[in-house]
């Protein structure tokens, strides 16, 4: 399973990943919306745990244009 990880507190982002990754899943990380707007576009992701305020782009808005596309 492969998992995107859109969150502003590098901390906590990196901790998820680490937690996920252990557990034995594919976990990428972006810092802002525009970011995670790259990743969605360009991977095929299972699960995608998004923050709601992001810099860039926020986390709604970035829900919006993933099912929209």
């Amino acid at each position: 399973m492969r998992i995107l990880i859109v969150e502003d507190e590098e901390d906590l982002s990196r901790a998820l990943a680490k937690g996920l990754r252990r557990e034995g899943y594919a976990a990428d990380c972006a810092a802002d919306g525009l970011t995670g707007w790259e990743f969605a576009e360009t991977n095929d992701y299972d699960l995608i745990v998004l923050d709601v305020n992001l810099p860039e782009l926020d986390g709604l808005s970035l829900c919006q244009r993933i099912r929209q596309s």
